[in-house]
């Protein structure tokens, strides 16, 4: 059964073969009636016309090379066999037809081919001297004519079909490469929702953990708190896959407070939150990855939340001399620049600051 996407291929492979054998049927065959003299004429040629008429049908998947060269001898046969029997110009349209479909089977010395069989077509043009030489000129010339336009026609057929072909490889090329992005945007939206989470029920059960026999009402209520974390995950991943889900930095900057100030430090939140709503999305984005960032430096004590309308800075203390691989951030800023912002990390000593600068995206 043929695919969709070799519908576009099967189209054009079958016009440029209807177009190919409605030339060759119609430029040749007529020709060879309207020249026609007795009527044994037609017959000496039918044979070796039919049979160009056919490889014209499949020159998009010619026979082996073998039987392209014993056709191509036999329409020469009749093209010398047509010169010396006094039948007229039109009768060289086999050899014409047929070298046209050789020289397009080649993949290297097109060119060469294509001169070696305009000569030999020529020369046996010449072979009129032995009993018409006043026809010998038309019969040179008549012949190279038709030759030539019946390999071109191949030959520039060919070129068209192989740059259609190209153009519906880049296509699919195109297609998958869309797919291969759209799974990765899939990852990164996964990891936005479930490492985040994730690192928060990993604090979290060890605070419970810690405290299961000094404060069992503070365990219950971590433990209440992990199972609503994680029903708002499996919910957050259900509408990711439905393509619903909606990133509030509102309700992210309150999680964000709520998160690190269990977590014992101190947060401050500078500025109010004005950015555009177009830009939601990323803030949300990026306050939850960097939330998720300084929950993995245990050491950190102080946390600085600066807002503006087209800017966010995260700062925090406590982080290790050496700096871990940057994993999702990796990600995130691929996102922040097709919003046309800027995502840049700053470490120095013990401090860490993730900053996102939309001002570019405004502008």
């Amino acid at each position: 059964m043929t695919t969709p996407e070799a519908r576009p291929l099967t189209r054009m492979r079958f016009i440029t073969t209807a177009v190919m054998v409605g030339t060759v049927s119609l430029v040749g065959g007529l020709a060879l009636i309207l020249s026609a003299g007795p009527w044994w004429h037609p017959v000496v040629v039918a044979p070796s016309f039919g049979l160009a008429v056919w490889l014209a049908s499949r020159w998009h998947d010619p026979p082996r090379r073998a039987v392209l060269l014993a056709a191509l001898a036999l329409a020469q046969a009749t093209w010398v066999a047509a010169v010396l029997l006094r039948i007229d110009v039109p009768a060289v349209a086999p050899v014409a037809i047929i070298g046209g479909i050789v020289v397009v089977s080649l993949t290297r010395s097109r060119a060469p081919w294509a001169v070696a069989l305009l000569a030999m077509i020529g020369a046996t043009g010449l072979l009129s001297l032995v009993n018409t030489p006043g026809s010998t000129v038309g019969y040179v010339a008549g012949a190279l004519f038709y030759a030539t336009i019946f390999i071109a026609t191949f030959w520039l057929n060919d070129i068209a079909w192989r740059l259609f072909t190209e153009l519906d490889a880049m296509r699919a090329a195109e297609a998958e490469l869309a797919v291969v992005k759209e799974r990765m945007r899939f990852a990164a939206d996964l990891h936005d929702i479930q490492g985040h989470t994730l690192h928060v029920i990993k604090l979290k059960a060890a605070v419970a953990a810690r405290l299961q026999h000094v404060d069992p009402e503070r365990v219950a209520a971590e433990l209440a708190e992990i199972e609503r974390l994680t029903g708002e995950t499996i919910d957050q991943a259900q509408h990711l896959v439905n393509s619903t889900r909606q990133l509030s930095f509102a309700s992210e900057l309150a999680n964000a407070t709520a998160l690190l100030t269990a977590a014992g430090m101190a947060v401050d939140v500078a500025g109010e939150d004005t950015h555009h709503e177009a830009d939601e999305e990323i803030f949300a984005l990026v306050l939850r990855e960097g939330t998720t960032n300084i929950l993995r430096h245990p050491a950190a004590r102080s946390v600085t939340i600066a807002i503006t309308d087209d800017a966010l800075t995260i700062s925090n203390d406590g982080a290790p001399a050496t700096a871990r691989p940057e994993r999702g951030l990796a990600a995130l800023r691929e996102r922040v620049a097709r919003s046309g912002g800027a995502l840049s990390v700053s470490h120095d000593g013990g401090s860490f600051t993730l900053s996102l600068d939309l001002s570019r995206a405004a502008a």
